[in-house]
């Protein structure tokens, strides 16, 4: 997030009052008076993190909600760089995946902890579509380094975790998966992050059946299954997938076919990009 500014904190917080119809004395509490909301929507002091708060919790918005609206309806640099990655990864644009590497390349700040687990992300989706791109031992240990030290993962972790996993050990994806698995209640309910929990959960599956890691992929499927509601049309199609992939690498009366008929269904839905993603990663699961 760019430095926040006290002037247009305040600003916003005024007009986003107004538009909701909202006097100051509508606001103001026992914990935040009125002078201290006036001073503040003049842009003449910030006021504190809880008097925050409860400012925008007064005003029926969420944190994110109005961070959001103080970056002007648009995403934060961070993830505008994350859409593109996966924009890239996704048409397997690898000169598009190494330009964005120049970025950190030309950073005067190398060592920073964030630009090189964000430079990570990007080497692991050019491993991806160009195995011959190597990821290093030294950069395996930083991720897991980080992602062991941190106790209480956010959206960043979760986003971090999931676009790495495929380069760790199955005893890390393992561990972490099945630590986070026993935290993630955490995050289900704000939206970002329980999309972003289902995503993480589901290359965790994947990267497990690749290795040929059933059981641990069974059970990260049934904990997947827990927490998928109707409304998760997404996670529940790759999940049924996923399901009746276990079952036919394990000899179970899934054929082939059955995979093939199931893509061809998705596709006949009108769900053309969900079906290229099962097809993309269809060979891969296949392999001996």
């Amino acid at each position: 997030m760019t430095k926040l500014d006290s002037f247009r904190l305040g600003e916003l917080y005024r007009e986003l009052r107004i538009a909701r119809g909202l006097k100051m004395k509508d606001i103001v509490n026992s914990e935040l008076s009125q002078a201290q909301l006036s001073k503040f929507e003049n842009g003449q002091t910030m006021l504190s993190a809880d008097k925050l708060l409860i400012a925008i919790s007064a005003i029926h918005m969420s944190l994110a909600e109005f961070e959001h609206a103080y970056h002007q309806y648009e995403d934060s640099s961070f993830f505008k760089q994350a859409k593109l990655i996966f924009q890239y990864h996704s048409s397997k644009d690898i000169k598009g995946l190494e330009e964005l590497l120049t970025i950190y390349a030309d950073s005067s700040e190398t060592y920073d902890i964030y630009n090189k687990l964000n430079s990570i992300v990007i080497h692991c989706a050019i491993h991806d579509l160009k195995p011959e791109h190597t990821i290093s031992d030294s950069d395996k240990d930083f991720i897991t380094t980080y992602l062991y030290s941190v106790e209480e993962w956010t959206e960043y972790e979760l986003y971090i975790f999931g676009n790495t996993l495929q380069v760790l050990s199955n005893s890390d994806i393992i561990f972490l998966g099945k630590a986070f698995t026993e935290r993630d209640s955490l995050y289900l309910s704000i939206l970002n992050n329980k999309y972003r929990t289902q995503l993480v959960l589901l290359n965790i599956i994947f990267v497990l059946l690749e290795r040929k890691q059933y059981y641990y992929a069974d059970y990260f499927v049934k904990h997947l299954e827990t927490i998928l509601t109707y409304q998760d049309m997404f996670a529940k199609t790759v999940l049924i997938f996923l399901k009746k992939v276990l079952d036919y690498q394990e000899g179970r009366d899934t054929k082939l076919t059955d995979l093939e008929d199931y893509i061809c269904n998705v596709r006949n839905l009108g769900h053309e990009d969900v079906a290229a993603f099962l097809q993309d990663n269809i060979d891969n699961l296949m392999k001996d």
